[in-house]
């Protein structure tokens, strides 16, 4: 029998499956979807089985399979034809793919170890390292005994050998149970028998300590007596959680009804519906709904939520609604964590999965829907390596299991909502706000007029008017800003330098908790100083506006405030996310934050919105900025006034005129789409065309740009491919090597995906990086 198998090597050059015999001792346990350790040139790694034949055209001899990683497969048929469809279309190794698609607990590390050959050969003080394998880590021995280890390996008493293993850890704890009572004597011993019984003979140990209120003297006696004996037994670690809900009936109004019976009535259909619901019309009411009715009919539910942050509050609720029969699947959990949700899904013993962009590839079978909550959300999209949008993945798996994709949101994309209107799929509205008596009222504030007036401060005297306002009643606000860190760059008002990124030449952030200028593209950072290093002058200026300045700001002006900062740089730790949330509901009076806060919170209280930097994105280099900044805006309008106290949104701008400002403050959202749409066909981008960006890196600039020129002129061939440069890229330098872009604008046919894939073969080298990004962000 042969095997091909796709080695873990994420390279252009091996993208391919290659054929290996497999031996008679591995015949009957192997199977597609395995890994397994295979020769590969003059080393051993692993691979994926991705088929099984009976014969090989390969004419040479082949490489047996030396041993495998998995007793049952970790990657079903489903899976392994996914992998392929992204790297077709993407561009990436297609064992990246099926590497993405498992947690980072089952990535395989490679290492060295010492094999026992001749225990007589070993000296006395290295036997201790053999006691309970033939094996050990190079790494696990100590520095005093290196130099033995090597002459060991000299007198062969030793082998150093390749180690792949898995980074994955079983959490386990010790089951004592019960052998022969009659050997207890005295009276802890007795004690401790004691209440083994009362447990039926089986109990976990510290617990059966503490219910006997004895030490370990005496269980370690009855060991010893044979009374009792232990066994290892794997459990789960248990994720925690602050937020607790109960389950409340569920009442649906009319537009709710419609939308669900819709959904519901194409239950075994690849169907895509798009539930376009005004923030706080219960669009997590019809979602809980609809889970409810495909666990009925004996299917699983899987449920995509753009940021971390929203997790724990909807899960808390859908936990509450599904008997916690859900696991949860996102980058905050721990390494283990992950590792435990992966496999309660891979083994079939949950029903529900709950989670961000990588909880697409859960490992459920059987899915009865696919539900993306707020599906405009860029999160979804995957940017570094491997990329990918989960909306494709989504699709893909809504084919494979015959199942509804259901997209949700308050903002939808404008690509979805023009599929919509081209009846291509199903738009589903929610107009009424069940919870709420009336939207939010939007104000947008001049801050040219504010300048004028005397204010050059960060608060308009009318935001900080109604924040005040918001404390003496005991409500709560939102600040929302686009940029972490406390300024934007630092400048000299003397001769004008600014602080650059020696590796990325672009302007470095200033922190002013670490007192760091930080790069956020690349991590170099420096010790801010007060003196310009080009002609030494102290007049240096803090620009741009950051949430640890807006922070300091508000502490000053409301010092007795309680003041609560979610960005990138407080969230790092572990469950940060839901205790920052948390003190917020319980305790914070304001909360300022990024976009993380800007989608589908749920705070009763919160009555006052701030948007400080409404301004920022509108006039970036990028086709889709508008779209953006307005679905952050409306996001962020409708976290105000949720209930029955009335909410106020307040808009700070030097552009109030701007036609995205007034749509957001008009609520106009099919007013803008119709603008956005007549722009985008006009400039001939998504959803007429689509736009793919292939970025030449290079040490040697020359280098660069001529490979991009040959890439340009082989596309030029190509009739159907509009090509755009090659030309600079907005970092011309990042990360030390020099970047140059090509854009092109096609229809997205197979015929140009080959084409891309064929020029990322042909030059990608080892000094030359090709990455190749469909719908760019930043030109």
């Amino acid at each position: 029998m042969i095997a091909e198998v796709l080695v873990d090597i994420q390279h252009q050059a091996v993208d391919q499956v290659f054929d290996y015999r497999v031996p008679d001792f591995l015949s009957d346990s192997l199977t597609t979807g395995m890994r397994v350790k295979v020769p590969f040139g003059a080393r051993h790694i692993t691979g994926v089985i991705i088929d099984l034949k009976a014969k090989s055209d390969y004419k040479g001899t082949l490489k047996p399979i030396t041993s495998q990683f998995d007793a049952t497969p970790i990657h079903n048929p489903e899976r392994l034809a996914l992998s392929a469809e992204l790297a077709r279309v993407f561009l990436y190794p297609r064992i990246s793919y099926l590497n993405a698609m498992l947690p980072s607990a089952l990535n395989l590390a490679y290492g060295m170890a010492y094999k026992l050959n001749d225990p007589r050969q070993l000296p006395d003080s290295l036997k201790s390292y053999f006691e309970q394998d033939t094996t050990v880590e190079t790494k696990a021995i100590a520095t005093k005994d290196r130099r033995a280890f090597n002459q060991a390996l000299k007198a062969n008493a030793v082998t150093l050998i390749p180690l792949i293993k898995e980074k994955a850890t079983t959490r386990k704890q010790t089951i004592v149970v019960l052998d022969d009572p009659s050997q207890a004597t005295g009276a802890p011993q007795k004690k401790l028998i004691a209440a083994l019984k009362a447990s039926g003979g089986r109990l976990e140990k510290q617990t059966l300590l503490k219910k006997a209120a004895v030490s370990n003297s005496p269980f370690n006696t009855l060991l010893k007596k044979n009374a009792i004996h232990t066994e290892k037994e794997e459990i789960y670690r248990e994720l925690e959680t602050l937020f607790q809900e109960e389950d409340k009936p569920i009442t649906l109004n009319d537009e709710q009804t419609l939308a669900y019976e819709t959904i519901k009535k194409r239950f075994g259909k690849p169907d895509t519906f798009l539930l376009h619901g005004v923030t706080a019309s219960g669009k997590t009411e019809v979602y809980i709904k609809l889970i409810k009715a495909v666990l009925a009919e004996g299917k699983k539910a899987l449920v995509l939520l753009p940021e971390i942050a929203l997790t724990p509050k909807i899960l808390a609720r859908f936990k509450a609604a599904l008997d916690n029969n859900i696991a949860v699947y996102h980058s905050a959990l721990s390494l283990g964590e992950q590792y435990d949700q992966w496999r309660k899904m891979h083994r079939g013993e949950v029903n529900v999965a709950i989670g961000t962009r990588s909880a697409v590839f859960a490992p459920l079978d059987d899915l009865g829907i696919i539900i993306i909550d707020e599906e405009q959300s860029d999160s979804y999209t995957q940017n570094d390596h491997p990329e990918y949008t989960t909306r494709f993945v989504a699709e893909h798996r809504m084919q494979h299991h015959k199942c509804p994709l259901v997209l949700g949101s308050a903002t939808p994309s404008i690509e979805r909502y023009h599929e919509a209107g081209a009846g291509r799929i199903t738009k589903l509205t929610l107009n009424k706000r069940p919870l709420v008596l009336t939207p939010p009222a939007i104000d947008l504030i001049d801050m040219k007029q504010e300048f004028i007036s005397g204010n050059p401060g960060i608060f308009s005297q009318k935001l900080k008017k109604a924040l005040s306002n918001r404390l003496q009643k005991n409500e709560k606000s939102l600040l929302l800003i686009n940029r972490r860190g406390h300024s934007w760059f630092v400048l000299c008002r003397d001769c004008g330098k600014r602080a650059y990124c020696p590796e990325c030449q672009i302007s470095l952030t200033f922190h002013q908790h670490d007192n760091e200028l930080k790069c956020h593209h690349c991590g170099y950072k420096q010790v801010f100083t007060n003196t310009c290093s080009a002609c030494g002058s102290k007049n240096i200026r803090h620009m741009g506006l950051g949430s640890e300045r807006v922070e300091k700001e508000l502490e000053k002006q409301f010092p007795d405030a309680r003041v609560i900062r979610m960005d990138k740089d407080t969230v790092g730790r572990k469950h940060a996310h839901e205790q920052h949330l948390f003190d917020f509901e319980t305790n914070g009076d304001i909360l300022v934050g990024t976009q993380m806060i800007a989608k589908g919170l749920d705070f009763k209280d919160v009555t006052l919105v701030g948007v400080l930097s409404a301004d920022m994105g509108l006039f970036v280099p990028d086709h889709y900025a508008q779209s953006e900044t307005f679905f952050l805006l409306l996001q962020i309008a409708g976290r105000a006034g949720r209930r029955e106290k009335k909410g106020d949104v307040l808009i700070q701008t030097y552009q109030p005129e701007h036609p995205v400002l007034q749509a957001v403050k008009e609520l106009d959202y099919e007013g803008f789409y119709q603008r956005e749409i007549a722009f985008r066909k006009m400039t001939k981008v998504e959803p007429f065309k689509q736009l793919s960006l292939i970025m030449v890196k290079d040490e040697n600039h020359a280098h660069a740009m001529k490979t991009a020129m040959k890439i340009a002129s082989a596309l030029k061939k190509n009739k159907t491919i509009a090509v755009i440069g090659p030309t600079e890229a907005r970092f011309k330098k990042l990360a030390g090597l020099y970047q140059i872009q090509v854009l092109i604008r096609h229809d997205g046919n197979a015929t140009v995906y080959t084409m891309l894939k064929r020029i990322k073969e042909t030059y990608f080298r080892q000094n030359t990086i090709i990455t190749i990004t469909h719908k760019p962000r930043v030109f």
